[in-house]
């Protein structure tokens, strides 16, 4: 090979070398993947897809790969430890808590797993000027930009789980009673899930009731099954599924 031919091959490379591939769905003017200069940013690639002015950036997603695996042992243990709790409450004839866990495990085994990072700062000029919430981005990661979602979604240990509308500055606690829980259902806290996949817990009983607490639309309460009985399998299984529920992303167009 003659010389120029060699520098020109070796520029080609260093150049595709230097380049990050990421992909970007959902309420975006620029939708699918897109090539950045290698170190990239959540700015970069946020500012190249240019959301739309209804984007919901409060539910906003980053998805990582390097995040799938550790998920996937996530889900992998929930699903392990509600069939665990199932057995349990067939063998003390406990038929509410049997039912609940074996439902709670068919949904969540249907879902995904994302790799979302929560939370992530993915409005275009906010993270651009904040560096702490900047972060790098690696070969494959996404980004997905959904609608505002009207109301707020309860699940877990309810006799059917309900999609409600928002009301405005309304404590999570009050939503429980549009929504009738089951007989199996934790009775003195909640898990709330915020649209960017944060999650807390709030006391809902006299005894513990936490401060008020307004949602955001798209929140997700997850009504923990009986405390009392997951604890004997494992005393985090209703935090882990709240921590699981919470790399789900919201639906709409676009969304992975």
């Amino acid at each position: 090979m003659n010389r120029p031919c060699f520098v020109l091959l070796m520029l080609a490379w260093s150049t595709a070398a230097a380049a990050v591939q990421v992909k970007v769905r959902g309420a975006v003017a620029h939708p699918g993947h897109t090539e950045l200069n290698d170190p990239a940013r959540l700015s970069d690639a946020a500012i190249a897809a240019q959301p739309l002015v209804q984007a919901y950036m409060k539910g906003a997603a980053w998805l990582r790969p390097g995040l799938l695996a550790t998920q996937q042992r996530l889900k992998a243990g929930v699903l392990f430890d509600l069939a665990s709790l199932q057995q349990r409450a067939l063998a003390g004839d406990d038929q509410a808590l049997a039912a609940s866990s074996a439902a709670l495990r068919s949904w969540i085994s249907s879902m995904p797993v994302t790799g979302r990072e929560s939370p992530a700062l993915l409005d275009p000029r906010a993270v651009e000027v904040n560096a702490p919430e900047n972060h790098l981005l690696a070969a494959g990661d996404e980004l997905f930009y959904p609608l505002r979602p009207d109301g707020i979604r309860v699940v877990g240990a309810v006799q059917q789980p309900c999609t409600l509308p928002l009301v405005p500055l309304q404590d999570a606690r009050l939503y429980l009673g549009a929504c009738a829980l089951g007989d199996a259902a934790d009775r003195d806290s909640i898990y709330v899930i915020e649209p960017d996949g944060r999650v807390f817990v709030q006391g809902v009983a006299l005894w513990n009731r936490s401060e008020a607490q307004a949602l955001a639309p798209g929140a997700v309460i997850y009504v923990p099954l009986r405390e009392s009985a997951a604890r004997k399998v494992d005393a985090t299984m209703n935090s882990d599924i709240a921590a699981f529920l919470a790399t789900q992303v919201l639906p709409g167009p676009g969304a992975p």
